[in-house]
């Protein structure tokens, strides 16, 4: 089996955004509590951010409901994350792109096995060390608006894979986007 080939350059990208975001984004999102997880025994995936699962602790007393004591403990999401290059905010900022087949191996990609509930997608400045925008998809909901119709997509390739595009309005009125990071801007002088 042939796989698409490794970039330490991409990696090294991927690795410093996972760190980013683990101070900036996640810390918004999640603001009880966020721990990570190494999902397949190896620190090699943590540190690396290829598939993690990240621990939200839940401390907040329910509202509505029988009880009043908070849950007794953390609600676990696993997530997968894909960041691009801040300057590719302007002509990318309005989709995403899921790989969904690997020609070299012509066996399917992420798209046809997602491990993880939610698909982190951001913008990473990495001369700034900053997180510019990400926002969270639920994948129950992407694959659903996918084989009901409800989401249209584009395929598309780039070296040995095909990926599908998909416009993030849509994803917003299907109901796939579930949070939004955007940079604050720091105020003038």
């Amino acid at each position: 089996m042939t796989a698409t080939a490794f970039s330490e350059a991409r990696m090294a990208f991927t690795r410093a955004a996972h760190q980013a975001a683990r101070g900036q984004v996640y810390r918004q999102w999640f603001p009880d509590g966020v721990e990570f997880e190494d999902t397949v025994l190896t620190a090699r995936d943590l540190d690396y951010a290829i598939d993690c699962q990240l621990a939200a602790t839940c401390m907040r007393t329910p509202f509505r409901g029988c009880t009043t004591r908070p849950l007794r403990g953390p609600l676990r999401l696993s997530v997968q994350e894909r960041y691009r290059r801040v300057h590719d905010l302007d002509r990318y900022g309005d989709e995403i792109t899921i790989t969904e087949w690997n020609l070299a191996s012509d066996q399917p990609s992420e798209l046809h096995k997602f491990g993880a509930q939610l698909f982190v997608y951001g913008f990473y400045d990495d001369t700034r060390d900053v997180i510019v925008r990400a926002s969270a998809f639920s994948i129950p909901a992407i694959l659903a608006g996918l084989i009901d119709g409800r989401l249209r997509y584009m395929r598309q390739s780039r070296g040995d894979q095909h990926f599908i595009a998909l416009h993030v309005p849509e994803l917003r009125r299907a109901g796939a986007e579930m949070f939004v990071y955007e940079e604050t801007p720091c105020p003038p002088g």
